[in-house]
C-alpha cells in the first residue's frame, strides 16, 4: 500500500516498532527491578498484556488492502475506494489498472509455487531465503535475549546491566529511525554494506577484548568493560539501520506481483 518513493521508510517502520517495543520492555524491567517480594517480575510480565490488547483491538479495525480486494474478491470498486482513501487523492486510476493487470496475469498461472521455482526466479528465491537467514545468524539474538547476562559477565552489576540494556535499546531504536529517513535516498545495497562492515569490525573487537581479558574464568577492568559496552552499541546500531529492517524489506520487493501475489492467495 505504500508509495514507491516511501516504501522503504514505511516498511522499516515495522522494525522500528519492534525495537520500540523491546526498548519499552527493557525500561519496564529496569523500573521494576527494585520491587521486592516477587512483585517486580510479575508486574513486568503482566505489562505485556497492554500492547497485546492494543494490537488485538487495532486488528479489528484494520481494512483489507486494495491488492487483496482485487485478488480475492475481484471487487474493483471497493479496491478503488480504498486506494483513494490511502493515497488521499481521486487520481489513482493508473495505479488501479496496474493492480488489476497484475491480478489478471497471476490468475492465468496454474501452479504458482512451481513457477517461482523456475530458473528465472531462482535469484529472487535465493535472496528471499538467504537475507532473512543471514539476518538471524548475525548474532543479534545474543544481544536481544542475553544482554543482561552478557553485561553481568563483563563485570557490571545487576542494575547497571539492566541500564546498559536500556541504552542499547535506545541506540537500536534511534538507528532504525535513521534508516527510515535514508533508506529510500541511499538505497538498500549501500546500507547492507555499511551495516555489515560495521557489525563485522565491532564483533571482531568485542571477541578479541573478551578473549584477552576474560579467557575462561578471568575478569575485566572497568575501562575494557566500558569499551565493550560501547562496541556493543556500535554493533546494535549497525544491525538496526541495515540488516535488521532490510531483512524484511528486500525480500518483499524482489518478486513480480503477478507471480508472488498468486502464491500469497
Amino acid at each position: 500500500m505504500a508509495l514507491a518513493r516511501n516504501r522503504g521508510a514505511i516498511n522499516n517502520a515495522f522494525q522500528f516498532c519492534v525495537g520500540f517495543g523491546v526498548l519499552s520492555a527493557n525500561l519496564i524491567n529496569f523500573g521494576t527491578e527494585k520491587i521486592r517480594a516477587g512483585w517486580g517480575w510479575r508486574i513486568s510480565l503482566a505489562m505485556a498484556a497492554v500492547p497485546a490488547s492494543i494490537l488485538t483491538l487495532g486488528a479489528l479495525f484494520l481494512p483489507e488492502t486494495p491488492n487483496r480486494l482485487i485478488q480475492r474478491n475481484n471487487d474493483h470498486q471497493k479496491a478503488k475506494a480504498m486506494l483513494q482513501r490511502v493515497r488521499g487523492t481521486a487520481d489513482i486510476q493508473a495505479e488501479l489498472d496496474d493492480l488489476i493487470k497484475a491480478s489478471a496475469t497471476s490468475k492465468t498461472i496454474d501452479h504458482p509455487f512451481k513457477k517461482i521455482l523456475q530458473k528465472k526466479y531462482q535469484p529472487q528465491l535465493t535472496m528471499a531465503i538467504a537475507i532473512p537467514f543471514v539476518q538471524q545468524v548475525t548474532g543479534i539474538n545474543v544481544i536481544s535475549f542475553y544482554a543482561p547476562i552478557l553485561f553481568r559477565t563483563i563485570g557490571l552489576g545487576e542494575s547497571a546491566s539492566l541500564f546498559s540494556v536500556v541504552v542499547t535499546g535506545i541506540v537500536g531504536t534511534g538507528s532504525t529511525f535513521v534508516s527510515m529517513l535514508i533508506v529510500d535516498k541511499l538505497g538498500r545495497r549501500v546500507l547492507f554494506i555499511i551495516g555489515g562492515v560495521q557489525m563485522f569490525i565491532s564483533q571482531l573487537m568485542i571477541g578479541g577484548i573478551m578473549a584477552a581479558q576474560l579467557g575462561d574464568h578471568g575478569g575485566m577492568s572497568n575501562g575494557c568493560a566500558f569499551l565493550v559496552s560501547v562496541l556493543i552499541c556500535v554493533y546494535v546500531a549497525g544491525f538496526a539501520w541495515s540488516w535488521g529492517p532490510l531483512g524484511w524489506l528486500v525480500p518483499s520487493e524482489i518478486f513480480p506481483l503477478e507471480s508472488w501475489g498468486r502464491v500469497l492467495q
